[in-house]
């Protein structure tokens, strides 16, 4: 009976050391699994880091697209005004050239008036001219006749 039991409590002990061999093993491919997660966690704290520099470095870009924005921005504003007193500056000259294109159709007209009156006082001057001459020589021949 003792052998028996002993044979039972030899059995449980192989049972026990099997049992033990297992979760060992179980231990072990644990120990390899948790290793590889933090492996896994070392690479991913890698890639936050290195997303992290790249967005540190987008963040800088966003920054100096803005000042540039903020700059354009400002330019466009001193562009407006400009063109606007550009503007302004284009109407006053309108207003002038239609003025002086007034004032140089008035002087055409007046030309023409010019013109025409000189003719009519050449077509005088000739008359008279001729006149003159006529006077001339009818003295002429008065004062040859006395």
């Amino acid at each position: 009976m003792i052998d028996q039991k002993l044979d039972l409590i030899l059995d449980e002990l192989k049972e026990i050391k099997a049992v033990q061999a297992s979760q060992g093993e179980q231990l072990k491919s644990h120990d390899q699994q948790f290793k590889e997660i933090r492996e896994q966690l070392t690479n991913h704290d890698q890639q936050f880091k290195e997303i992290k520099e790249q967005l540190n470095e987008q963040s800088e870009q966003l920054r100096d697209h803005n000042v540039q924005l903020n700059s354009h921005s400002e330019h466009i504003q001193q562009l407006i005004h400009i063109v606007a007193a550009t503007n302004t500056k284009v109407e006053e000259l309108t207003d002038h050239m239609n003025q002086v294109r007034e004032d140089v159709s008035e002087l055409k007209t007046n030309q023409q008036t010019v013109l025409q009156t000189q003719q009519e006082h050449e077509k005088i001057l000739e008359r008279l001219s001729i006149r003159s001459v006529t006077h001339e020589a009818d003295i002429a021949e008065l004062r040859r006749a006395k």
